[in-house]
């Protein structure tokens, strides 16, 4: 009988990966919305931290991927950051859209009273730090933390925001994600933290690390499968989450493979 409700033996939890990624910039407002009039359990998505200390709704420590700007997030004040557009690079028909604050972010899933899972980024442990300790100030002054998970690369900045806040409840990424995981080493990361979950990229599970944490009452979250065959591949493995970016097509599969 399991004693953590983020075991889903029934279907597996609806995560939107950075938003509705496939049909919007990820992690801006218009991919969350998106998300949430699809009908997601919870949407996952990335904070880094600004020179004066703003959280920011961001994936990479530099903008150059998804943004019109050039070098490191922790360089830039926010008035500077919200002057850059955060969707030129994605299609030009959204280049008015801007770098979402985590705060405005965090609003909107509680309007919406959708969970949601911060992952804490940083261009380096000091600054995921930073990351960790802020965005727990936010959750305790927005009284979030119930509707919260966080997770990270940085599990020593994981490990500070539960020692700030011993509720939260984490889903650490498993160390190393370039090749299949450890079963035990896995097991060893999650317990570490008290994590309720952990997460791999999806190509590279095997039975034993599914069998070791179940056994051990741990989760696993899965990113990030965007075809129906892969869906439907990871629902038939067990898994307890999924983070696709497809947003549309996984709450289909979920509908039509295992209803709610």
């Amino acid at each position: 009988m399991t004693m953590n409700v983020w075991r889903r033996d029934h279907r597996p939890l609806s995560i939107a990966h950075r938003g509705h990624s496939i049909e919007f910039p990820e992690n801006t407002l218009q991919a969350y919305h998106k998300a949430i009039e699809l009908g997601v359990e919870v949407i996952e998505c990335d904070v880094n931290i600004s020179r004066d200390r703003k959280l920011v709704m961001i994936h990479d420590p530099y903008l150059d991927r998804t943004t019109s700007g050039t070098g490191r997030v922790s360089d830039y004040s926010w008035e500077e950051l919200r002057n850059l557009s955060a969707g030129s690079w994605f299609n030009l028909e959204f280049e008015a859209v801007k770098i979402p604050s985590t705060e405005e972010t965090l609003e909107l899933f509680l309007e919406a009273k959708k969970l949601v899972c911060f992952e804490v980024k940083g261009a380096d442990p000091n600054e995921a730090n930073r990351v960790a300790q802020s965005l727990v100030d936010l959750l305790v002054n927005h009284e979030a933390l119930n509707y919260v998970f966080l997770n990270s690369y940085y599990h020593q900045a994981l490990a500070l925001a539960k020692t700030l806040a011993p509720e939260i409840r984490l889903v650490p990424e498993c160390l190393t994600d370039k090749s299949p995981p450890d079963p035990k080493d896995a097991l060893r990361q999650a317990q570490g933290l008290g994590g309720v979950a952990i997460q791999h990229n999806y190509r590279l599970l095997s039975p034993d690390i599914l069998r070791v944490l179940h056994q051990h009452d741990i989760a696993i979250w899965v990113w990030t499968p965007n075809d129906e065959e892969s869906i439907r591949g990871c629902i038939e493995f067990g898994v307890d989450g999924i983070l696709s970016d497809n947003v549309r097509l996984l709450m289909e599969v979920l509908e039509e493979y295992q209803p709610d």
